[in-house]
């Protein structure tokens, strides 16, 4: 199965998901996420059509995105949605659509300076430890309000959602009431006040589990390996 094909049938089953629960296609993007895929497997998934990337890592990030350039032919819209570190948000504002993984002030205020200089606005959701584990980085639930309120505050930086990654399961049934409670989430911050501009967004949703949180609200989801076919 080629990755051409592999976009056809993921775009069939989110357009199936979304029909399932009344929301359209156009409701949902489809971001390809390229952690350790090879330029040719990114260009072959370029080629099919998915123009919106998202890496973990900077420095892969980097590396790809000047080869992507390079080629010239691709308009590609680039996304953190990796652990970022205050340290290496030089590398990588400007130039992103959209940083995933903001959970904390002093990260959002380093973003809130280098998008100064740059004079723009970046997009930023909160990466939200929606299970609360242990492993996983993001802030808690209940601390979400008010570094939601603390980013609004901020010129440069554009609040427009929350991102979550439920605990790993077999059965895509498990991440439901996670992705279920990040969308109640960020209903309750919208009726505490928060613009729903703010939230417009939910990062939620992998290969495993991306027509669960597409019938639970997800607008954005972040697939690699239902995309581009297993690791070698």
């Amino acid at each position: 199965m080629t990755i051409s094909d592999r976009v056809q049938a993921v775009r069939e089953r989110l357009a199936a998901a979304g029909e399932r629960c009344g929301r359209s296609p156009a409701d949902v993007v489809l971001i390809a996420a390229t952690k350790t895929r090879s330029p040719e497997e990114v260009s072959a998934v370029l080629e099919s059509g998915v123009t919106e990337l998202g890496e973990n890592y900077v420095q892969e990030l980097v590396t790809k995105r000047a080869a992507i350039d390079r080629l010239g032919q691709f308009s590609v819209s680039w996304h953190v949605i990796g652990h970022l570190q205050r340290n290496k948000v030089k590398y990588v504002v400007p130039g992103m659509a959209l940083i995933h993984s903001v959970d904390n002030l002093p990260l959002a205020q380093e973003i809130e300076k280098r998008a100064a200089q740059a004079d723009l606005r970046q997009p930023v959701l909160l990466e939200v430890n929606i299970a609360g584990e242990d492993s996983k980085t993001g802030i808690e639930p209940a601390q979400v309000a008010e570094l939601a309120e603390a980013v609004m505050a901020l010129g440069h930086v554009d609040l427009q959602g929350l991102m979550c990654m439920p605990p790993y399961s077999d059965s895509p049934e498990d991440s439901r009431p996670h992705f279920r409670a990040l969308a109640a989430l960020a209903e309750r911050l919208v009726r505490g006040g928060l613009p729903r501009e703010a939230m417009r967004h939910l990062s939620m949703g992998m290969s495993g589990d991306y027509e669960v949180a597409v019938e639970e609200g997800a607008t954005l989801v972040r697939l690699g390996t239902v995309l581009f076919g297993p690791r070698t």
